[in-house]
């Protein structure tokens, strides 16, 4: 099974950005970048990824998310 791996903080890191930063220039919500950040979330709003794709200046999406095998999920 694959899963879906938000890098975002490593994507700010390599920036030397920093979530606020984000907020004040995508318009997206602190509170939800810490939470993609963390990999803590339960559906995606594309907007928003596109929101902060754009403010970052990303036209490549695997340098913001990736699939990565799973062996967590048991069937």
């Amino acid at each position: 099974m694959v899963k879906l791996v938000i890098k975002l903080k490593q994507a700010l890191k390599d920036r030397s950005m920093t979530q606020k930063e984000l907020e004040a220039l995508s318009g997206v919500p602190q509170s939800k970048i810490s939470m993609l950040c963390n990999n803590n979330y339960q559906e995606l709003n594309i907007a928003n990824i596109e929101k902060i794709a754009d403010a970052m200046g990303i036209i490549d999406i695997s340098e913001l998310m990736d699939f990565v095998e799973d062996d967590s999920f048991e069937n």
